[in-house]
Parts: C-alpha cells; structure tokens; sequence
C-alpha cells in the first residue's frame, strides 16, 4: 500500500475516527510514557541476573562435590 492511499483513507474517515487514528499514531510513536519505562526494564533484568547467578551458585556447588568425590574415589 502506498503512502497517497493511506492518505485518501484516512480522508475517507468520519471526524472522531481521524482523531482516534491520530491519538493512536502519536501514542505509538511519540509518548514515551505508554511504553516500558528504562528503569523500569533495568531493575527487571537485574533481578533476572540475581536469580540467575543463585541458580549457577547452586549448580557449581553440586559440580564442585561431584568432582571431590570423584577425586576422592582415585
């Protein structure tokens, strides 16, 4: 579709439809408040790293007596 149909459609549009149109494109591109926030986005993923880094704690420490053992074994 090309740039000169969108407009005619939009022409097209009752009033309160092309401010509805207007609302939504400015909202998907321009409000930064709609969309996730950067600190927000920050925190999420430093507790995603936290829990991360316990899971791996956890598994290197049942890696850790498996291999002493192994090594106790020889």
């Amino acid at each position: 579709m090309k740039a000169e149909e969108v407009l005619k459609m939009i022409d097209e549009l009752e009033n309160g439809e092309r401010w509805k149109l207007l609302d939504m494109m400015y909202d998907e591109y321009y409000n930064t408040r709609s969309k996730p926030n950067l600190e927000e986005r920050l925190s999420n993923l430093e507790k995603d790293i936290e829990y991360m880094s316990k899971k791996i704690g956890i598994h290197d420490m049942h890696f850790n007596r498996i291999h002493k053992e192994d090594e106790d074994r020889a």
